[in-house]
């Protein structure tokens, strides 16, 4: 009887050591697994629940999402995207653009209840993509020139969101959702800094640019349009799309002001870029080229990007037309008087002056605007 009691005793003992391990093991493993997961948390609950991701189209032909090299052609379009999680692929940010991806969806959540009324952001029509061994490539103009335009363009062509070094809320909330992202997991990032000052040179590997230029006469007008609309609540027509009066221009002194100030920005912003230029990949963009044919300027910016397309796709996907942030024209009446004009033309000489001096012509053709 003792025999079979202390064989008993020395069984539960053994069972009950190995509960005890097991419970430890167990707990320890739970806590190794939330760790790694939070490496790379999902946005924040109150935006998760208010961010509806838009479904996208099933996914055909090539879905290799192996890193690629530099130089390889970037084939992750809208319609051969591999397999996500999610419809904008967010397991291709970085972790630094994951945090970038929150931060600007927070506030432009904040900025939809506060104006809109609403919590629900657009996410538009655009996934990010896998960024190892790609360049990254700024996409860049003076502010008016038509940036925001081109975003939607490619966006809308290729199905690959743009960023951004900015967080404009209300694009965000106007279905951008690479607003805030710098990287390489987004096809081209906005900017409207010079290279080598600002914003800008937080980026590191930067290596190529899209600059995209327009008539100082338009541009000045755009942004100055930009400028004193700012604060619209209409949510059909973001800042980016509406225009003022005839009392804003002319011999108003604030218009009077900041046209000597920006005309000069305009021309330091042609001569960095020309400059930069001669030194990396930079494709250069007319604004009234890319007015006139859309689809050609397109499939320019397309084939520099790398990205993959096919001529079909390009022109379908144009035919809807995007001009939600491109103002069609600008009012009829002359935005100004003899004196600005003849100072305009005066910036547009010496900038041509300039760029000869330094060799860059062949780079940006200014003569355009003499």
């Amino acid at each position: 009887m003792a025999a079979h009691l202390r064989v008993f005793i020395a069984v539960v003992s053994v069972l009950t050591l190995l509960c005890v391990s097991y419970l430890i093991l167990g707990s320890d493993f739970k806590i190794h697994q939330t760790k790694t997961i939070s490496r790379a948390p999902l946005v924040k609950d109150a935006v998760l629940n208010a961010v509806k991701l838009q479904p996208q189209p099933p996914s055909r032909g090539n879905t290799d999402t192996s890193p690629m090299k530099e130089g390889q052609q970037l084939s992750q379009s809208l319609s051969t995207r591999g397999p996500c999680a999610d419809s904008l692929c967010l397991e291709y940010l970085s972790k630094s653009e994951r945090r970038e991806f929150d931060k600007c969806t927070s506030k432009g959540v904040s900025l939809s209840k506060k104006r809109f009324k609403s919590a629900t952001l657009s996410n538009g029509i655009c996934h990010f993509v896998n960024g190892a061994g790609r360049r990254r490539v700024a996409l860049a103009s003076f502010p008016g020139s038509g940036n925001t335009w081109v975003r939607g363009l490619l966006e809308m062509t290729s199905g690959i969101c743009t960023g951004s070094i900015y967080c404009d809320f209300s694009l965000r909330s106007n279905g951008f959702a690479g607003e805030g992202v710098r990287g390489s997991s987004v096809i081209a990032f906005k900017t409207h800094n010079s290279p080598g000052g600002g914003q800008i040179s937080r980026v590191k590997h930067y290596e190529a640019a899209v600059y995209i230029i327009r008539s100082p006469w338009d541009t000045l007008v755009a942004e100055w349009n930009r400028k004193n609309t700012a604060n619209s609540s209409v949510r059909n027509e973001t800042k980016h799309s509406l225009s003022v009066g005839v009392e804003y221009f002319g011999s108003n002194q604030e218009w009077e002001s900041y046209l000597h100030t920006w005309a000069d920005r305009w021309q330091n912003s042609v001569i960095k870029w020309a400059n930069f230029g001669k030194q990396r990949p930079l494709l250069v963009v007319y604004f009234e080229d890319l007015k006139a044919n859309v689809t050609g300027e397109v499939e320019r910016m397309l084939d520099f990007l790398q990205v993959s397309y096919s001529r079909e796709q390009v022109e379908e996907r144009l035919e809807q037309n995007f001009n939600f942030f491109k103002r069609s024209h600008h009012r009829e009446f002359e935005h100004y008087t003899t004196e600005q004009r003849a100072y305009i033309t005066q910036v547009v000489a010496k900038t041509k002056q300039e760029l000869e001096n330094s060799d860059s012509t062949g780079i940006i053709q200014i003569e355009r605007y003499t």
